[in-house]
């Protein structure tokens, strides 16, 4: 607390205590606490309402925003949507795909090996 330690404590107490007097010390030290007590609220109030006015501007502007774009995006949707009409199919890439035909046509895409594994290699040189 403000870098105060016990031996700048016991000092400030003693010289209170020696300017205020043994009998008014009590009734001091108990105005002092209520004084701190009331800025602490008076502090915590004005941090209250300064937060809240803060905050209030944003909220209504990001809530007109919204507002505003929910209401251009509900513009754009389609109409409800109909189920195809009696003996027709629907249009679309609907096909089973196979995963090993999938595998051949990656391969034979990606091109032969470049290395290929021979029985005879090469001997080394020595020297």
């Amino acid at each position: 607390m403000f870098g105060i330690g016990l031996p700048e404590l016991i000092l400030i107490m003693a010289v209170a205590l020696i300017v205020v007097g043994p009998n008014k010390l009590p009734e001091l030290a108990k105005s002092l606490a209520k004084g701190v007590l009331e800025l602490k609220k008076a502090a915590n109030s004005l941090k209250a309402s300064l937060q809240e006015e803060d905050a209030k501007p944003w909220q209504d502007s990001a809530t007109a925003d919204n507002a505003d774009k929910l209401a251009a995006a509900y513009q754009q949707l389609p109409g409800p949507v109909t189920p195809p009409a009696a003996g027709k199919e629907p249009v679309g890439p609907f096909e089973i795909i196979d995963s090993a035909d999938d595998d051949q046509e990656d391969r034979t895409e990606a091109g032969p090996e470049t290395e290929q594994p021979t029985d005879n290699p090469a001997p080394l040189k020595t020297t």
